[in-house]
């Protein structure tokens, strides 16, 4: 582009000259025709015409291209023309001047954003379940829980009453221990106070040293255990309940609750009541 351009530029300088020449040989010939030297006018204007054709200017040697032509012929008019200056081919920006290449642009990737922590919550301390407070085993119905006396919490119904208390004078008669019968009901609340007591350590070790016990249900309205307990207890009037019978070793009646009333339901008052009649 350089090189091009500095030919251009030749280009124009020669063909400036050569307009020169020609405006100064039209100037000498209008001279000289009103002064009467030289030839004729033909000569002259021939003359004129031959100077005024401009060589062309040499074509570009690296494109081929003829430069353009910046100076224009001038008029074989024998008045002599005004020295005009060729309008001078102002480079175009794009031609005289490379222009800047603006940077590219560089896209700034925007910073990847941290990923996010997922911040897990401290795990909770794992509950501490209080342990329960011991509780009393309990006490099946039917099973003994004061050793060798047979004591069990509860009436157990529909029990054959009779032979149990029949096997239990003829372990007394063995023994020489006492036979005490609790007649009473699984609904009863005070039924249930004194099978409480009976349970305790202190009436439960007077019972296994002393007594066979065999409880019977009356509170299931079965009449063979209403007819056991008329056997034993004479008396008029209603039963209260628990009513405990003792017999010794020949099945004979000791004493009987209730003709007597019984005695308070608590260790002192029953354990007052087993040591009297062992």
């Amino acid at each position: 582009m350089a090189a091009h351009r500095r030919k251009q530029r030749t280009a124009g300088i020669q063909g400036l000259v050569r307009f020169s020449a020609v405006t100064l040989t039209v100037a000498s010939a209008a001279v000289a025709t009103a002064c009467g030297v030289g030839g004729s006018k033909d000569d002259a204007a021939q003359h004129v015409s031959v100077a005024a054709a401009p060589d062309a200017p040499a074509a570009d040697q690296e494109t081929g291209a003829p430069a353009p032509m910046e100076a224009t012929a001038a008029s074989a008019s024998p008045t002599p023309a005004a020295t005009s200056v060729p309008p001078t081919t102002r480079p175009s920006p794009a031609a005289s001047s490379p222009v800047a290449k603006r940077p590219a642009a560089t896209t700034s990737k925007a910073a990847p954003r941290p990923a996010a922590t997922t911040s897990k919550a401290a795990p909770r301390p794992a509950r501490t379940t209080a342990a329960p407070a011991p509780t009393k085993p309990a006490v099946k119905k039917g099973a003994p829980v004061s050793g060798s006396s047979g004591f069990t919490s509860g009436y157990p119904t529909g029990a054959d009453a009779r032979g149990a208390v029949e096997a239990a004078v003829a372990a007394a008669e063995a023994d020489g221990k006492k036979v005490l019968i609790d007649f009473g009901a699984n609904w009863c609340g005070n039924c249930k106070a004194a099978d409480r007591v009976f349970a305790t350590s202190a009436v439960g070790a007077l019972l296994d040293a002393s007594y066979h016990v065999v409880k019977v249900d009356i509170g299931s309205q079965d009449s063979s255990a209403f007819d056991l307990l008329r056997d034993y207890c004479t008396g008029e009037g209603a039963y209260k309940m628990p009513v405990l019978v003792v017999l010794d070793g020949n099945g004979e009646v000791v004493t009987e609750t209730h003709s007597t009333g019984n005695p308070e339901l608590t260790e002192t008052g029953l354990g007052a009541f087993l040591r009297k009649w062992a």
